[in-house]
């Protein structure tokens, strides 16, 4: 009977013990979001995007341009009552016409996609690793992500509120990236971050 009081108040100081530690743990914080926008390998796959980006739209401004020239000529031909044959060669020509704009649209889009994630993957998980490196060399417990998640996904903060700034690691792990950052970012954190968007 003894036995039940003494193994509770042995429980009881496993608990209070465990939570004496975990009540000491480092918890920090990285804004991964100014990280990533201020690596040079990032901004230059911004770069290399944009003129993808653009070379694409030259090619589809072409396409419509073409496809309108032909749209107007077939509604004269339509307007002066062409043979039948005749427009219904050309209206075959501007069915394909559409169809090669449509395709090149989509098959441009999904290009651009996939070549922003092969290139991406890479820097996050550059990224990544001087995370870890930096919680692992400051001795922190855990390691927060204040900013928004530049894959998408999450739409609030991961968290709202830090007790204090000295826990930002953001220009450690910018040390680390070699990237020279004067001091760390002064965006808010947080909830005010996002409701000023």
């Amino acid at each position: 009977m003894r036995t039940l009081p003494v193994l509770f108040l042995m429980v009881l100081c496993c608990a209070a013990a465990s939570f004496a530690q975990t009540s000491d743990q480092k918890i920090g914080y990285v804004d991964q979001q100014h990280i990533l926008e201020s690596m040079p390998e990032f901004k230059k796959l911004n770069e290399e995007i944009v003129v993808k980006s653009d070379q694409y739209d030259k090619i589809l401004k072409g396409k419509y341009e073409e496809f309108k020239l032909k749209s107007d000529a077939f509604d004269k031909l339509v307007a002066s009552k062409a043979d039948q044959a005749i427009l219904r060669d050309k209206a075959i020509e501007l069915e394909n016409l559409k169809k090669s704009y449509e395709d090149f649209e989509t098959n441009s889009m999904a290009q651009l996609r996939d070549y922003y994630a092969k290139k991406f993957e890479p820097i996050k998980q550059k990224v990544n690793e001087a995370i870890i490196f930096a919680g692992r060399q400051k001795g922190y417990a855990f390691l927060l992500r204040m900013d928004l998640n530049p894959n998408g996904g999450d739409l609030w903060p991961v968290v709202l509120y830090a007790r204090d700034s000295t826990s930002n690691l953001t220009s450690d792990i910018m040390k680390n990236l070699g990237i020279n950052a004067a001091a760390a970012s002064t965006r808010k954190i947080g909830l005010p971050q996002v409701l000023k968007r």
